[in-house]
């Protein structure tokens, strides 16, 4: 409950920083830009968008690109998982086995005194 309440105050905080940021700056996310590329070949112009459009745009670009890497990281680490889980429940099996079997009696080897 106590990490639940600090993570709900760090992102309080985190929220007003950023609305502050962005009240003390709305002057420049108002601001309408238009970008280009030229190829030589080809040329392309964006018509005039929002800065904050561009922001919030690459905000979940970033969003996306981080999901995705971790995706990759997810599938690996559940392949590992599976596969450690066969391995255990096959130990767990020979354990089981190696319970059930009967004790074989061995008898130490007799020594017999040597005649030097």
């Amino acid at each position: 409950m106590k990490s639940f309440r600090l993570k709900l105050i760090f992102l309080c905080i985190a929220a007003i920083f950023i609305i502050l940021v962005i009240y003390q700056n709305r002057a420049v996310f108002t601001q309408t830009e238009s970008f280009a590329i030229n190829l030589l070949v080809w040329e392309y112009k964006t018509p005039p968008i929002l800065l904050s459009m561009y922001f919030v745009a690459f905000f979940i670009v970033g969003i996306l690109i981080s999901y995705f890497h971790g995706l990759i990281g997810r599938f690996k680490a559940r392949n590992e998982i599976k596969n450690h889980l066969e391995k255990i429940s096959k130990l767990e099996e020979e354990i089981r086995v190696l319970k059930s079997s009967s004790p074989q009696q061995v008898n130490p080897p007799s020594r017999e005194p040597q005649n030097a």
